[in-house]
Protein backbone atom coordinates (compact mmCIF):
# COMPACT_ATOMS: atom_id res chain seq x y z
CA UNK A 1 0.00 0.00 0.00
CA UNK A 2 1.17 3.53 -0.79
CA UNK A 3 0.92 5.50 2.45
CA UNK A 4 1.40 9.27 2.63
CA UNK A 5 2.29 10.53 6.10
CA UNK A 6 2.01 14.21 7.00
CA UNK A 7 3.49 15.99 10.02
CA UNK A 8 3.30 19.65 11.03
CA UNK A 9 6.48 19.17 13.06
CA UNK A 10 9.87 18.65 11.41
CA UNK A 11 11.46 15.22 11.12
CA UNK A 12 15.25 14.97 11.04
CA UNK A 13 17.59 12.34 9.69
CA UNK A 14 20.04 12.27 12.60
CA UNK A 15 18.24 13.76 15.58
CA UNK A 16 14.88 13.39 17.31
CA UNK A 17 13.01 16.25 18.97
CA UNK A 18 10.45 14.94 21.43
CA UNK A 19 8.49 11.75 22.03
CA UNK A 20 5.93 12.24 19.27
CA UNK A 21 8.60 12.62 16.59
CA UNK A 22 10.41 9.56 17.94
CA UNK A 23 7.25 7.55 17.30
CA UNK A 24 6.99 8.99 13.77
CA UNK A 25 10.67 8.25 13.13
CA UNK A 26 10.27 4.60 14.18
CA UNK A 27 6.91 4.22 12.44
CA UNK A 28 8.23 5.49 9.10
CA UNK A 29 11.04 2.93 9.15
CA UNK A 30 8.91 0.02 10.36
CA UNK A 31 6.00 0.52 7.96
CA UNK A 32 8.52 0.41 5.13
CA UNK A 33 9.82 -2.88 6.50
CA UNK A 34 6.26 -4.25 6.33
CA UNK A 35 6.50 -3.85 2.56
CA UNK A 36 4.49 -0.64 2.19
CA UNK A 37 5.72 2.29 0.10
CA UNK A 38 6.08 5.09 2.62
CA UNK A 39 6.55 8.77 1.92
CA UNK A 40 6.58 11.32 4.73
CA UNK A 41 5.99 15.03 4.19
CA UNK A 42 6.98 17.27 7.08
CA UNK A 43 7.81 20.91 7.75
CA UNK A 44 11.15 22.15 6.50
CA UNK A 45 13.68 24.20 8.41
CA UNK A 46 16.70 26.25 7.40
CA UNK A 47 19.03 23.26 7.69
CA UNK A 48 16.54 20.55 6.78
CA UNK A 49 15.11 20.93 3.28
CA UNK A 50 16.54 18.02 1.29
CA UNK A 51 14.92 14.63 0.82
CA UNK A 52 16.44 11.81 2.90
CA UNK A 53 15.78 8.17 3.75
CA UNK A 54 14.79 6.52 7.00
CA UNK A 55 15.21 2.85 6.21
CA UNK A 56 13.38 2.40 2.91
CA UNK A 57 11.00 5.29 3.57
CA UNK A 58 11.40 8.63 1.81
CA UNK A 59 11.21 11.79 3.90
CA UNK A 60 10.35 15.10 2.23
CA UNK A 61 10.85 18.23 4.42
CA UNK A 62 8.90 20.21 1.83
CA UNK A 63 6.04 21.76 3.82
CA UNK A 64 6.24 25.47 4.61
CA UNK A 65 4.58 25.66 8.00
CA UNK A 66 6.33 27.40 10.88
CA UNK A 67 7.75 24.22 12.36
CA UNK A 68 7.30 25.49 15.91
CA UNK A 69 4.55 25.17 18.48
CA UNK A 70 2.30 26.80 19.36
CA UNK A 71 0.95 28.44 16.18
CA UNK A 72 2.50 26.26 13.44
CA UNK A 73 0.29 28.02 10.86
CA UNK A 74 1.77 31.44 11.55
CA UNK A 75 3.23 31.75 8.04
CA UNK A 76 2.65 33.90 4.98
CA UNK A 77 -0.28 33.14 2.63
CA UNK A 78 2.11 32.07 -0.13
CA UNK A 79 3.84 29.60 2.20
CA UNK A 80 0.49 28.11 3.12
CA UNK A 81 -0.57 27.85 -0.53
CA UNK A 82 2.70 26.11 -1.44
CA UNK A 83 2.17 23.61 1.37
CA UNK A 84 -1.37 22.86 0.24
CA UNK A 85 -0.11 22.21 -3.29
CA UNK A 86 2.44 19.70 -1.97
CA UNK A 87 -0.19 18.00 0.19
CA UNK A 88 -2.66 17.77 -2.70
CA UNK A 89 -0.11 16.18 -5.04
CA UNK A 90 1.09 13.78 -2.36
CA UNK A 91 -2.48 12.74 -1.57
CA UNK A 92 -3.20 11.97 -5.21
CA UNK A 93 -0.23 9.58 -5.17
CA UNK A 94 -1.29 7.77 -2.00
CA UNK A 95 -3.71 4.94 -1.30
CA UNK A 96 -4.02 5.97 2.36
CA UNK A 97 -3.38 9.13 4.39
CA UNK A 98 -1.90 9.08 7.88
CA UNK A 99 -1.83 12.40 9.78
CA UNK A 100 0.72 12.19 12.57
CA UNK A 101 -0.28 14.38 15.53
CA UNK A 102 -3.14 15.73 13.44
CA UNK A 103 -3.49 19.46 13.12
CA UNK A 104 -4.16 19.55 9.40
CA UNK A 105 -7.13 21.87 8.94
CA UNK A 106 -7.30 21.66 5.12
CA UNK A 107 -9.23 18.40 4.66
CA UNK A 108 -10.19 19.28 1.07
CA UNK A 109 -6.53 18.83 0.08
CA UNK A 110 -6.53 15.07 0.76
CA UNK A 111 -8.28 13.96 -2.44
CA UNK A 112 -11.08 12.16 -0.56
CA UNK A 113 -8.68 9.42 0.54
CA UNK A 114 -9.27 7.45 3.73
CA UNK A 115 -7.66 9.34 6.62
CA UNK A 116 -6.17 7.77 9.73
CA UNK A 117 -4.82 10.21 12.27
CA UNK A 118 -3.12 10.23 15.63
CA UNK A 119 -3.03 12.61 18.55
CA UNK A 120 -0.11 12.63 20.96
CA UNK A 121 -1.30 15.41 23.20
CA UNK A 122 -4.55 17.22 23.91
CA UNK A 123 -3.04 20.57 24.89
CA UNK A 124 -2.43 22.57 21.74
CA UNK A 125 -5.38 24.11 19.93
CA UNK A 126 -4.51 22.24 16.72
CA UNK A 127 -5.27 18.89 18.37
CA UNK A 128 -8.42 20.00 20.20
CA UNK A 129 -9.91 21.78 17.17
CA UNK A 130 -9.06 18.84 14.91
CA UNK A 131 -10.75 16.35 17.22
CA UNK A 132 -13.92 18.46 17.42
CA UNK A 133 -14.31 19.62 13.84
CA UNK A 134 -12.24 17.58 11.38
CA UNK A 135 -13.18 14.17 10.05
CA UNK A 136 -11.09 11.01 10.19
CA UNK A 137 -11.87 7.34 9.66
CA UNK A 138 -10.00 6.33 12.82
CA UNK A 139 -7.95 8.06 15.50
CA UNK A 140 -4.93 6.51 17.21
CA UNK A 141 -3.85 7.72 20.65
CA UNK A 142 -1.01 6.51 22.90
CA UNK A 143 -2.99 5.88 26.08
CA UNK A 144 -6.39 5.10 27.56
CA UNK A 145 -6.05 8.45 29.33
CA UNK A 146 -5.99 10.39 26.05
CA UNK A 147 -8.70 8.19 24.53
CA UNK A 148 -11.01 8.99 27.44
CA UNK A 149 -10.15 12.72 27.34
CA UNK A 150 -11.05 12.98 23.65
CA UNK A 151 -14.21 10.90 24.00
CA UNK A 152 -15.41 12.97 26.96
CA UNK A 153 -14.73 16.18 25.02
CA UNK A 154 -16.78 14.91 22.07
CA UNK A 155 -19.62 13.92 24.40
CA UNK A 156 -19.60 17.36 26.04
CA UNK A 157 -19.74 18.86 22.53
CA UNK A 158 -22.97 16.86 21.94
CA UNK A 159 -21.49 14.64 19.25
CA UNK A 160 -23.75 11.68 18.47
CA UNK A 161 -21.58 9.75 16.01
CA UNK A 162 -17.79 9.49 16.30
CA UNK A 163 -14.98 7.54 14.69
CA UNK A 164 -13.16 4.76 16.59
CA UNK A 165 -10.57 6.16 18.97
CA UNK A 166 -8.02 3.41 19.54
CA UNK A 167 -5.41 3.38 22.30
CA UNK A 168 -2.08 2.02 21.07
CA UNK A 169 0.49 2.42 23.87
CA UNK A 170 3.83 3.79 22.78
CA UNK A 171 6.37 0.99 22.69
CA UNK A 172 9.95 0.75 23.88
CA UNK A 173 12.69 -0.95 21.95
CA UNK A 174 14.42 -3.47 24.19
CA UNK A 175 18.19 -3.13 24.31
CA UNK A 176 19.52 -6.43 25.60
CA UNK A 177 22.98 -4.89 26.03
CA UNK A 178 21.96 -2.34 28.66
CA UNK A 179 24.34 -2.35 31.59
CA UNK A 180 22.43 -3.19 34.76
CA UNK A 181 25.39 -2.35 37.01
CA UNK A 182 24.83 1.23 38.12
CA UNK A 183 27.23 3.34 40.09
CA UNK A 184 25.67 3.41 43.55
CA UNK A 185 28.36 5.57 45.11
CA UNK A 186 26.07 7.91 47.02
CA UNK A 187 28.73 10.44 47.97
CA UNK A 188 26.81 12.43 45.40
CA UNK A 189 23.25 12.14 44.13
CA UNK A 190 22.51 12.87 40.48
CA UNK A 191 18.97 13.91 39.63
CA UNK A 192 18.10 13.87 35.92
CA UNK A 193 15.56 16.22 34.33
CA UNK A 194 15.67 15.05 30.68
CA UNK A 195 12.71 17.07 29.37
CA UNK A 196 12.45 20.19 27.28
CA UNK A 197 13.40 23.13 29.54
CA UNK A 198 9.84 24.39 29.84
CA UNK A 199 8.03 25.72 32.88
CA UNK A 200 5.16 23.28 32.26
CA UNK A 201 7.56 20.34 32.04
CA UNK A 202 8.73 21.26 35.53
CA UNK A 203 12.21 22.77 35.21
CA UNK A 204 11.50 25.22 38.07
CA UNK A 205 9.94 22.47 40.18
CA UNK A 206 12.98 20.27 39.53
CA UNK A 207 15.33 23.01 40.73
CA UNK A 208 13.26 23.56 43.88
CA UNK A 209 13.21 19.82 44.59
CA UNK A 210 16.98 19.56 44.13
CA UNK A 211 17.57 22.47 46.54
CA UNK A 212 15.21 20.95 49.12
CA UNK A 213 16.98 17.59 48.81
CA UNK A 214 20.39 19.21 49.22
CA UNK A 215 19.23 20.99 52.38
CA UNK A 216 17.88 17.71 53.75
CA UNK A 217 21.11 15.77 53.13
CA UNK A 218 23.93 18.36 53.34
CA UNK A 219 26.53 15.60 53.75
CA UNK A 220 26.01 14.56 50.11
CA UNK A 221 26.41 16.61 46.94
CA UNK A 222 23.21 16.90 44.91
CA UNK A 223 23.48 17.53 41.17
CA UNK A 224 20.58 18.30 38.85
CA UNK A 225 21.32 17.41 35.23
CA UNK A 226 19.07 19.29 32.80
CA UNK A 227 19.23 20.15 29.07
CA UNK A 228 19.15 23.44 27.25
CA UNK A 229 18.54 24.18 23.58
CA UNK A 230 21.08 25.94 21.43
CA UNK A 231 19.50 28.59 19.22
CA UNK A 232 19.72 26.44 16.08
CA UNK A 233 18.00 23.40 17.63
CA UNK A 234 15.12 24.94 19.59
CA UNK A 235 11.89 24.32 17.69
CA UNK A 236 9.56 25.27 20.53
CA UNK A 237 8.92 28.86 21.58
CA UNK A 238 7.88 27.78 25.07
CA UNK A 239 11.32 26.47 26.06
CA UNK A 240 13.49 28.61 28.32
CA UNK A 241 16.87 29.81 27.09
CA UNK A 242 20.17 28.89 28.71
CA UNK A 243 20.37 32.33 30.30
CA UNK A 244 16.83 32.11 31.68
CA UNK A 245 17.50 28.71 33.27
CA UNK A 246 20.72 29.96 34.88
CA UNK A 247 18.89 33.02 36.24
CA UNK A 248 16.21 30.82 37.82
CA UNK A 249 18.90 28.63 39.39
CA UNK A 250 20.61 31.70 40.85
CA UNK A 251 17.31 32.95 42.30
CA UNK A 252 16.65 29.54 43.88
CA UNK A 253 20.23 29.30 45.22
CA UNK A 254 20.87 26.30 42.99
CA UNK A 255 23.78 27.61 40.95
CA UNK A 256 26.12 24.93 42.33
CA UNK A 257 23.49 22.22 41.98
CA UNK A 258 22.34 22.73 38.38
CA UNK A 259 24.49 21.08 35.67
CA UNK A 260 23.28 22.02 32.19
CA UNK A 261 24.02 19.99 29.08
CA UNK A 262 23.16 20.70 25.45
CA UNK A 263 20.05 18.83 24.27
CA UNK A 264 21.19 15.31 23.47
CA UNK A 265 20.14 12.92 20.75
CA UNK A 266 17.74 10.22 21.87
CA UNK A 267 20.43 7.67 21.00
CA UNK A 268 22.55 9.06 23.84
CA UNK A 269 19.83 9.08 26.49
CA UNK A 270 20.73 5.67 27.90
CA UNK A 271 24.06 7.16 29.00
CA UNK A 272 22.30 9.99 30.83
CA UNK A 273 19.89 7.62 32.56
CA UNK A 274 22.80 5.46 33.69
CA UNK A 275 24.51 8.53 35.21
CA UNK A 276 21.46 9.39 37.30
CA UNK A 277 20.27 8.04 40.62
CA UNK A 278 16.71 9.29 40.07
CA UNK A 279 14.87 10.76 37.07
CA UNK A 280 12.47 13.65 37.76
CA UNK A 281 9.20 14.35 35.93
CA UNK A 282 7.76 17.06 38.21
CA UNK A 283 5.79 19.30 35.85
CA UNK A 284 2.11 20.03 35.31
CA UNK A 285 2.25 19.53 31.53
CA UNK A 286 -0.68 17.28 30.62
CA UNK A 287 1.28 14.29 29.38
CA UNK A 288 -0.90 11.98 27.33
CA UNK A 289 1.88 9.43 27.53
CA UNK A 290 5.31 9.88 29.03
CA UNK A 291 8.16 7.77 27.65
CA UNK A 292 10.74 9.21 30.03
CA UNK A 293 9.77 7.30 33.21
CA UNK A 294 9.60 4.02 31.29
CA UNK A 295 12.95 4.55 29.58
CA UNK A 296 14.47 5.52 32.91
CA UNK A 297 13.31 2.35 34.68
CA UNK A 298 14.49 0.16 31.80
CA UNK A 299 17.91 1.72 32.44
CA UNK A 300 17.67 0.83 36.15
CA UNK A 301 17.00 4.40 37.23
CA UNK A 302 13.84 4.99 39.27
CA UNK A 303 11.52 7.84 38.31
CA UNK A 304 9.67 10.27 40.56
CA UNK A 305 6.77 11.94 38.74
CA UNK A 306 3.93 14.32 39.44
CA UNK A 307 0.56 12.58 39.36
CA UNK A 308 -0.61 14.43 36.27
CA UNK A 309 -2.19 13.16 33.06
CA UNK A 310 -0.87 9.93 31.62
CA UNK A 311 1.69 9.55 34.41
CA UNK A 312 -1.16 8.29 36.59
CA UNK A 313 -1.23 5.18 34.38
CA UNK A 314 2.12 4.13 35.86
CA UNK A 315 0.84 3.60 39.40
CA UNK A 316 1.29 -0.17 38.99
CA UNK A 317 5.03 0.12 38.24
CA UNK A 318 6.84 0.09 41.61
CA UNK A 319 10.01 1.77 40.29
CA UNK A 320 7.92 4.80 39.29
CA UNK A 321 6.68 6.85 42.22
CA UNK A 322 3.98 9.53 41.99
CA UNK A 323 3.41 12.64 44.08
CA UNK A 324 0.72 15.37 43.97
CA UNK A 325 1.83 18.17 41.66
CA UNK A 326 3.56 20.93 43.60
CA UNK A 327 4.19 18.83 46.72
CA UNK A 328 7.95 19.29 46.90
CA UNK A 329 8.32 17.73 50.35
CA UNK A 330 6.70 14.48 49.19
CA UNK A 331 8.83 14.48 46.04
CA UNK A 332 11.99 14.72 48.17
CA UNK A 333 10.84 11.85 50.40
CA UNK A 334 10.14 9.69 47.35
CA UNK A 335 13.59 10.45 45.95
CA UNK A 336 15.18 9.26 49.18
CA UNK A 337 13.04 6.10 49.11
CA UNK A 338 13.98 5.49 45.48
CA UNK A 339 17.70 5.44 46.24
CA UNK A 340 17.21 2.07 47.95
CA UNK A 341 15.13 0.31 45.28
CA UNK A 342 16.28 -3.29 44.85
CA UNK A 343 17.10 -5.09 41.62
CA UNK A 344 14.06 -7.31 42.24
CA UNK A 345 11.84 -4.23 42.06
CA UNK A 346 13.53 -3.15 38.83
CA UNK A 347 13.10 -6.63 37.35
CA UNK A 348 9.41 -6.71 38.22
CA UNK A 349 8.91 -3.17 36.91
CA UNK A 350 10.63 -4.00 33.64
CA UNK A 351 8.44 -7.08 33.18
CA UNK A 352 5.36 -4.85 33.41
CA UNK A 353 6.86 -2.32 30.98
CA UNK A 354 7.88 -4.90 28.39
CA UNK A 355 4.45 -6.54 28.52
CA UNK A 356 2.33 -3.36 28.36
CA UNK A 357 4.58 -1.18 26.19
CA UNK A 358 5.83 -3.57 23.53
CA UNK A 359 7.48 -1.90 20.53
CA UNK A 360 6.52 -4.70 18.13
CA UNK A 361 2.89 -4.59 19.30
CA UNK A 362 2.80 -0.83 18.77
CA UNK A 363 4.07 -1.05 15.20
CA UNK A 364 1.79 -3.99 14.39
CA UNK A 365 -1.28 -2.13 15.69
CA UNK A 366 -0.44 1.05 13.76
CA UNK A 367 0.03 -0.95 10.57
CA UNK A 368 -3.23 -2.83 11.06
CA UNK A 369 -5.25 0.34 11.75
CA UNK A 370 -3.72 2.40 8.94
CA UNK A 371 -4.21 -0.31 6.29
CA UNK A 372 -7.67 -1.48 7.43
CA UNK A 373 -10.27 -0.99 4.69
CA UNK A 374 -13.33 -1.24 6.95
CA UNK A 375 -15.30 1.89 7.79
CA UNK A 376 -16.50 1.82 11.40
CA UNK A 377 -18.61 4.39 13.23
CA UNK A 378 -19.63 4.60 16.87
CA UNK A 379 -22.62 6.11 18.65
CA UNK A 380 -22.70 7.96 21.96
CA UNK A 381 -25.26 6.83 24.54
CA UNK A 382 -26.02 9.20 27.42
CA UNK A 383 -26.85 7.42 30.67
CA UNK A 384 -28.98 8.56 33.65
CA UNK A 385 -28.69 12.35 33.83
CA UNK A 386 -28.20 12.18 37.60
CA UNK A 387 -25.25 9.83 37.24
CA UNK A 388 -22.09 11.82 36.70
CA UNK A 389 -18.50 10.65 36.46
CA UNK A 390 -15.12 12.09 37.26
CA UNK A 391 -13.73 13.83 34.18
CA UNK A 392 -10.81 11.81 32.74
CA UNK A 393 -8.51 14.84 33.08
CA UNK A 394 -9.13 14.88 36.83
CA UNK A 395 -8.03 12.82 39.82
CA UNK A 396 -9.24 12.64 43.40
CA UNK A 397 -6.97 13.57 46.32
CA UNK A 398 -9.07 12.89 49.44
CA UNK A 399 -12.03 15.29 49.05
CA UNK A 400 -10.26 17.43 46.47
CA UNK A 401 -10.41 17.02 42.71
CA UNK A 402 -7.22 17.91 40.84
CA UNK A 403 -7.71 19.22 37.29
CA UNK A 404 -4.85 18.50 34.87
CA UNK A 405 -5.67 21.47 32.67
CA UNK A 406 -5.95 24.15 35.33
CA UNK A 407 -3.51 22.59 37.84
CA UNK A 408 -6.07 23.57 40.48
CA UNK A 409 -7.83 21.60 43.19
CA UNK A 410 -11.55 21.86 43.94
CA UNK A 411 -13.00 20.84 47.31
CA UNK A 412 -16.12 18.66 47.23
CA UNK A 413 -17.21 17.57 50.70
CA UNK A 414 -17.63 13.77 51.15
CA UNK A 415 -16.57 13.12 47.55
CA UNK A 416 -13.91 10.53 48.34
CA UNK A 417 -16.21 8.37 50.46
CA UNK A 418 -19.11 8.49 47.99
CA UNK A 419 -17.28 7.93 44.71
CA UNK A 420 -17.05 4.28 43.67
CA UNK A 421 -14.18 2.45 42.02
CA UNK A 422 -15.77 3.24 38.65
CA UNK A 423 -15.62 6.97 39.55
CA UNK A 424 -19.39 7.35 39.23
CA UNK A 425 -21.18 9.94 41.39
CA UNK A 426 -24.88 10.11 42.22
CA UNK A 427 -25.36 13.87 42.36
CA UNK A 428 -28.64 13.48 44.28
CA UNK A 429 -26.88 11.92 47.25
CA UNK A 430 -27.84 14.03 50.27
CA UNK A 431 -24.30 13.84 51.66
CA UNK A 432 -23.09 15.98 48.77
CA UNK A 433 -23.35 19.75 48.79
CA UNK A 434 -25.33 20.80 45.66
CA UNK A 435 -23.27 23.98 45.34
CA UNK A 436 -20.05 21.94 45.32
CA UNK A 437 -21.44 19.59 42.67
CA UNK A 438 -22.80 22.37 40.45
CA UNK A 439 -19.45 24.13 40.56
CA UNK A 440 -17.62 20.89 39.73
CA UNK A 441 -19.91 20.32 36.74
CA UNK A 442 -19.60 23.92 35.53
CA UNK A 443 -15.79 23.82 35.68
CA UNK A 444 -15.56 20.42 33.99
CA UNK A 445 -14.33 18.44 36.98
CA UNK A 446 -17.38 16.16 36.71
CA UNK A 447 -19.05 15.15 33.42
CA UNK A 448 -22.13 13.28 32.27
CA UNK A 449 -21.86 9.49 32.41
CA UNK A 450 -21.94 7.97 28.92
CA UNK A 451 -21.26 4.87 26.90
CA UNK A 452 -19.85 4.46 23.39
CA UNK A 453 -20.99 1.57 21.19
CA UNK A 454 -20.22 0.47 17.65
CA UNK A 455 -22.97 1.10 15.10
Amino acid sequence: MKIAIFSLAPLYEKSIMGGSQKILHDLAISLGEYGHEIKVWCTSSENNQEKFLLGNSKIYPHLFFRGKFPSPYQVSPISLIKSLKVIREASEWADRIYLHADGMYHRDSFSDKKIIRSFHDFIYDEAIISSLSLAADATIVPSDYLKQCIEATLVLAKKKIIEPIIAVPNGLKINENLNSNKNNDLEGINLLFPHRPQTAKGIIQAIKIAVKLQNKIPQKKVNLLAPYFSKNTNNDDTSLSYEQIVKIAENEKAKNILKLYQWASHDNMNDFYSLANVTLCPGNFVESFGLVPLESVVNHTPAVCSSVGGFRSYSDIPAIKLFPYGDIDTAVELILESLDISMDIFSYSKEIIYEKYSYSNMISMYEKIITNNKVIKQKVIIKDKYQKKLAPWCSVEKDYIYNDYSSKRLYVKNLNSLMGVNKIIDILDKKLNPNDINKAIDLGYIVQDYQIEQL
